[in-house]
C-alpha cells in the first residue's frame, strides 16, 4: 500500500469508527432506559397502595431525559479527553511519564535513539517527531499524534537496556509505519471516544454512593426504597459502563491488531533488516518484564504500543496485539516458538566521543568511502519513491547525516544555535542588498551569542552539501521547538523578513516557509477536506506555473511544461481546465495562499497534484537535483512526506 492510498484508508477506518461508537452510544441510552423504568417500576411495587405494573413500559419523557443526559454524560468526557489530547504526541506520552529528551543530549543511550529517529525522520522525508523515553523496564514504545506535525515517539528505558542497535531501529520504524500510515489519528481518537464511554461508570459510582447514603438516612418505616433504587441505578450505570467500555475494547483490539501485522511488515522494508524487528519481538518474550507498562494510564493507551503493556492482557477478541510467536513467524518463518533460546541482549556498544559532540552509537563511516553524489532522476521513480514512504531508504537517511559538517550538526542539535544554522541556510551573502536587510533582521532578533554563532554558520554553509541543507533545517527546527513560545515567534518572523528581503517570489522558499511554519507552529483543526480539484484549479495552475518557470528560460518551454502538468490533472479529472498564468502575476500572496489552499485536499486529490507538479518538472526528461528538492519542498508544505533520493 502506499502512502496516498494509506491516508485514505486511516480516514475510512476513522469513519467506521464512528460509526460504531455512535451505534454503542444508542446501545446503551436503550439499556440506560430500561433500566430507570424498570427501576421505576420495582419503587412502584414495594412502596404502599401501589402496583409495580401500573406504570407504562414506553414512557417518552423518560427515554427523551435519559438519551440526553446520557448523550451528554459520554459525549463531553470524549469531548473533554479529545480536547485534552489536541496538541499532540507529546501530551500522551507525558500522561504515561514520558521524559522528552534533547536533541544535543550526551546519555550514550538516548543520543543512540535520537540518531535513528533522525536517520528515519531524513529518510522518509517527515517532520522529527519528539523523543520520549518511558521509565519502565518493559520493552515496548509507541508513537502517537494527529498527524506527522505533532507526532511524538516514545521508547521504555527497558529498550533502550535491552536492544542491540539494529532491534531498536526496528521498534522505530514500526512506529514510524504508523506516523506515515495515517494509524495515530485513529489510535488518539479511540483514546478520546473510550473515555466518554468509562465515564458512565464513573458516574454511576457517585450515583451508587447517594443512593446508599440516602437510604441510611432515612427512618425505619420507610424502607429505604428510593435510596436503593438510587444505589441500584448507580449499580446499573456502573455495570453498563464498563459493558460499553468491553465493546469498545473490541473495537480498540480489532483496530489495533489488524494495523500490528503491516507495521511490522513496513518496518522490514524500511530497514532492510527483517532481524532487527523479530530480535526484538524475541527479546520481549524471553525477559522477565516483558513489554508490560506500569504506568495506571496505560490501560486506555494500551492500543498505542509496539507490543502488549498490559499483565492481565486479554487474549482472543480483546487482546490490542496479535501472540508474539505470530508477528515473529510473520517475519521470521524459522522461529519454533522456544523464547527461552534467546540470549539477553549485550549492552550496545557505544563508540568514542568526537571532539565537542555526543557519543557516536553507530560505527563510523569507512575512510574513503563518501555518500553517492545525489543526480537527475526520472519522473516515474520520484513517483515511486513519494508513494512507497511507507518503506524509505534508512540508509540513504544515514548518508544525509554523514554528509552534514560535523559542526553543522552540533549546531543544529543545540537549541540555543539551532536558529542561527536555519537563518543561515536562507542567508543571501552574494547579495549585497540583500544581505544587508537580512543583516538588520539578525541584530534584531539574535543575542550577542547567536549573531556570533550565525556570522559563523553563514560564512561555512557552502561545506554543506545543497542536496543535505533540507536535512539540516529539519535537525535545526527540531531543536528549536525545545525553546520558549517567544522565540519561537520571534524565529518565524526572522524566516519571513529573510525569504522577503529579495523581493522576489520563488516557489522553493514559500514552500519551505510554510514547512517552517508547520513545524514551529503546528496547525490546528484543519478545515473542510476538499474532495476534488475542480475547486483548486485555479492554486494548482499557481503552483504548476512556478515549477514550469523554474529551470525553464524560453516562454514556449514554461508553456510546454506547464501544459505537460495540466494533462496530469486532467487525466484523473477531465473536467478540470487549467490556464497558466502570467509570470508577473505570481506574487507572494498567490503562493501562500495556493500552498494553504491545496494542504486541505484529500489525500487523492494531493497525490493528483504532486503526479502533475513532477510531470511539469520532467518535461525534458529529467528531474535534476534541485528540481527534486524544489518538489520535496511543495510535498512536504503539501504535508506529504518525500523520501530522499540520494
Amino acid at each position: 500500500m502506499d502512502f496516498f492510498q494509506a491516508q485514505d484508508s486511516a480516514r475510512k477506518r476513522s469513519a467506521r469508527l464512528v460509526f460504531f461508537y455512535l451505534a454503542a452510544v444508542v446501545a446503551i441510552i436503550v439499556t440506560v432506559y430500561c433500566v430507570i423504568v424498570f427501576g421505576f417500576r420495582f419503587a412502584a411495587g414495594n412502596s404502599d397502595g401501589s402496583h409495580m405494573y401500573d406504570l407504562p413500559l414506553w414512557q417518552p419523557d423518560v427515554f427523551i431525559g435519559t438519551a440526553v443526559v446520557t448523550s451528554a454524560i459520554i459525549g463531553l468526557g470524549s469531548l473533554f479527553k479529545t480536547m485534552s489530547l489536541r496538541s499532540g504526541g507529546g501530551v500522551v506520552a507525558r500522561s504515561v511519564g514520558g521524559v522528552l529528551v534533547s536533541p544535543n543530549t550526551s546519555d550514550p543511550q538516548r543520543r543512540r535513539l535520537v540518531n535513528i529517529v533522525e536517520e528515519m525522520s531524513i529518510a522518509a522525508g517527515v517532520r522529527m517527531p519528539e523523543v520520549y523515553v518511558l521509565p519502565e523496564a518493559g520493552i515496548n514504545a509507541f508513537a502517537a499524534g494527529y498527524s506527522p506535525d505533532d507526532a511524538a515517539v516514545a521508547v521504555t528505558q527497558g529498550a533502550l537496556d535491552t536492544l542491540s542497535r539494529d532491534e531498536l531501529q526496528g521498534v522505530v520504524a514500526h512506529e514510524f509505519s504508523h506516523i506515515l500510515n495515517g494509524d495515530m489519528r485513529l489510535n488518539i481518537r479511540l483514546i478520546g471516544l473510550l473515555f466518554g464511554i468509562l465515564l458512565l461508570a464513573l458516574v454511576g459510582r457517585v450515583v451508587m454512593r447517594i443512593g446508599v447514603s440516602s437510604g441510611r438516612g432515612r427512618s425505619s418505616k420507610d424502607k429505604g426504597n428510593g435510596g436503593i433504587a438510587i444505589a441500584l441505578l448507580g449499580l446499573a450505570l456502573i455495570v453498563i459502563g464498563y459493558i460499553g467500555v468491553f465493546f469498545g475494547r473490541l473495537i480498540q483490539a480489532a483496530v489495533s491488531r489488524q494495523r500490528e501485522f503491516l507495521a511490522d511488515a513496513s518496518a522490514v522494508q524500511f530497514t532492510r533488516n527483517p532481524d532487527g524487528i523479530a530480535g526484538a519481538l524475541k527479546k520481549i518474550g524471553a525477559t522477565a518484564n516483558s513489554s508490560y507498562i506500569e504506568n495506571p494510564h496505560a490501560t486506555e493507551t494500551s492500543h498505542l504500543y509496539f507490543a502488549s503493556a498490559l499483565r492481565s492482557s486479554a487474549s482472543g477478541l480483546l487482546a490490542t496485539h496479535p501472540p508474539l510467536a505470530e508477528r515473529i513467524k510473520a517475519i521470521d518463518p524459522t522461529f519454533d516458538g522456544n523464547f527461552k533460546a534467546v540470549r539477553a541482549a549485550p549492552v550496545p556498544p557505544v563508540f568514542p566521543q568526537r571532539k565537542g559532540g555526543a557519543p557516536e552509537t553507530r560505527p563510523p563511516r569507512i575512510p574513503g568511502m563518501p555518500p553517492p553524489l545525489p543526480a537527475a532522476v526520472t519522473a516515474p521513480v520520484f513517483l515511486a519513491a513519494l508513494s512507497a514512504a511507507g518503506a524509505p531508504d534508512l540508509q540513504k537517511g544515514a548518508d544525509i547525516l554523514a554528509a552534514i559538517p560535523e559542526e553543522f550538526r552540533e549546531a543544529a542539535h543545540d537549541p540555543e544555535r539551532a536558529r542561527p544554522v536555519l537563518l543561515a541556510l536562507l542567508y543571501a551573502k552574494d547579495d549585497a542588498a540583500v544581505s544587508a536587510k537580512q543583516d538588520a533582521e539578525v541584530a534584531r532578533v539574535f543575542s550577542t551569542t547567536e549573531r556570533v554563532a550565525f556570522i559563523e554558520m553563514a560564512a561555512q554553509i557552502e561545506t554543506v552539501p545543497s542536496w543535505a541543507r533540507i536535512a539540516l533545517g529539519d535537525m535545526a527546527l527540531a531543536s528549536i521547538r525545545h525553546l520558549d513560545a517567544r522565540l519561537i515567534s520571534a524565529t518565524i518572523d526572522a524566516v519571513d523578513a529573510f525569504i522577503e528581503a529579495d523581493g522576489e517570489v520563488s516557489l522553493l522558499e514559500y514552500a519551505l516557509r510554510k514547512v517552517i511554519h508547520r513545524n514551529l507552529r503546528p496547525p490546528g483543526r484543519q478545515g473542510i477536506l476538499v474532495k476534488s480539484c475542480a475547486p483548486l484549479a485555479g492554486d494548482i495552475a499557481v503552483v504548476l506555473g512556478a515549477v514550469a518557470n523554474t529551470g525553464n528560460s524560453s516562454e514556449t518551454a514554461r508553456q510546454h511544461a506547464f501544459a505537460a502538468g495540466a494533462s496530469a490533472v486532467r487525466e484523473a479529472e477531465p473536467e478540470v481546465a487549467l490556464a497558466m498564468p502570467e509570470q508577473s502575476g505570481q506574487g507572494a500572496k498567490e503562493l501562500v495562499r495556493a500552498l494553504d489552499r491545496l494542504d486541505l485536499g484529500t489525500p487523492a486529490v494531493k497525490q493528483t497534484v504532486i503526479a502533475a507538479l513532477v510531470r511539469t518538472a520532467s518535461d525534458d526528461g529529467r528531474i535534476e537535483v534541485v528540481e527534486q528538492d524544489l518538489l520535496r519542498a511543495v510535498a512536504a508544505a503539501l504535508n506529504c512526506p518525500a523520501p530522499a533520493l540520494l
